[in-house]
C-alpha cells in the first residue's frame, strides 16, 4: 500500500502549494505599474501682438501704436520670432522656462528720411523662469489616472526672475558721402522678480481653459514695473500614443524702463496659438 499512499501524498502537498502560491503569481502579473512622480510638457506657441509704447536710443526715439498688421506695414520685414515653454514637474513642484525673441525693423516716421535712415530696429528677448508649486489639484503622478476624464480645477503658485533684452539701433547716412555712416545704438540686458499664479478649470474631458497673471520688476535693475496676463482655451488629443492639447486665446506683456540711453515703456498684446505635448 505504501507505494500507492506516497505518491497521492505528494500529490496532494504539491497541488496544495501550487494553488497558495497560484494567486501570489497572477496578482504580480496583474499588478499596475506605479505611475512615476515625474511629469514633462513642452509647448510651441506663435504670438501675434501688436504694440503700443515708446522706444529710443540715445536722441531718437519712435512711438509705436499699432496692432500686429499694422506693425507688419511699417517694419522693413515680416516681425520674426520664436516662442516656447518647458515645464518639468515633481509631485507639487515644478520648474519652468518660458522664452521669446522678436525683432522689429520700423520704417523712418517721416517717409522723406528714408534717403538718410533706415529706421529703427528694435530686438526684444524675453525669458520666464522660476519653481512652481500646485495648491491643489491632480499631482503629476496622479494626472495619468485622470486620462479621458474630467480633472479637478488646479492653481499653481510661482515665483521666478524675468530676464529682458533689449536692443534699439538707428543708422544714418549722408547720401552725398560727405559725412561717416553713424550708428547710435543701445544694448541691455535686465532680470527682476516676478510672482505669479496660474489656473486651470476643465469644462469637459477634453475642453479646459488656462488663466495666468503675473507681476515683477520692484525697481530691480532699472525695471520699475513688468507683468503679463494670458487666457487660453484648449482642447486635449492624442497622437502617436503622446497626449496633446491645442490652444488659442490672448496674451499681453508690460514692461517700463526709465533710465540712462535705452528707454522703454511698452505693453505688447495679441491672439496666442499654442501646441503642448505631455509625458
Amino acid at each position: 500500500m505504501k507505494p500507492v499512499i506516497m505518491p497521492f501524498k505528494f500529490s496532494v502537498a504539491a497541488l496544495l502549494a501550487a494553488l497558495a502560491l497560484a494567486p501570489s503569481a497572477h496578482a504580480t502579473e496583474t499588478k499596475e505599474p506605479t505611475a512615476s512622480h515625474w511629469g514633462f510638457n513642452l509647448t510651441a506657441y506663435m504670438w501675434l501682438p501688436g504694440v503700443k509704447g515708446n522706444f529710443s536710443a540715445g536722441p531718437f526715439s519712435r512711438s509705436v501704436d499699432a496692432s500686429f498688421i499694422d506693425i507688419n506695414n511699417q517694419s522693413r520685414r515680416f516681425p520674426l520670432g520664436f516662442m516656447g515653454r518647458a515645464e518639468v514637474h515633481y509631485d507639487r513642484f515644478g520648474f519652468f522656462v518660458d522664452g521669446n525673441y522678436m525683432s522689429l525693423r520700423l520704417k523712418p516716421l517721416i517717409p522723406k528720411l528714408e534717403n538718410i535712415s533706415s529706421g529703427l530696429d528694435h530686438e526684444l528677448g524675453l525669458m520666464d523662469y522660476g519653481l512652481m508649486y500646485r495648491i491643489f489639484g491632480p499631482t503629476a503622478d496622479e494626472i495619468p489616472g485622470w486620462q479621458g476624464k474630467k480633472r479637478p480645477n488646479r492653481l499653481d503658485v510661482y515665483a521666478g526672475a524675468r530676464t529682458l533684452w533689449l536692443d534699439n539701433s538707428v543708422t544714418l547716412t549722408d547720401p552725398r558721402g560727405l559725412i561717416p555712416q553713424r550708428e547710435f545704438s543701445a544694448s541691455k540686458s535686465y532680470t527682476s522678480p516676478i510672482i505669479g499664479g496660474r489656473f486651470v478649470v476643465d469644462f469637459t474631458p477634453e475642453i479646459f481653459m488656462l488663466v495666468d497673471g503675473n507681476v515683477g520688476g520692484f525697481g530691480a535693475q532699472d525695471v520699475t514695473f513688468t507683468g503679463g496676463v494670458m487666457g487660453v482655451v484648449g482642447y486635449r488629443l492624442a497622437a502617436l500614443g503622446v497626449p496633446l492639447s491645442v490652444q488659442a486665446g490672448y496674451q499681453a506683456v508690460r514692461f517700463e524702463l526709465d533710465k540712462g540711453v535705452l528707454q522703454t515703456k511698452s505693453t505688447m498684446n495679441g491672439p496666442l496659438l499654442g501646441l503642448t505635448g505631455y509625458w
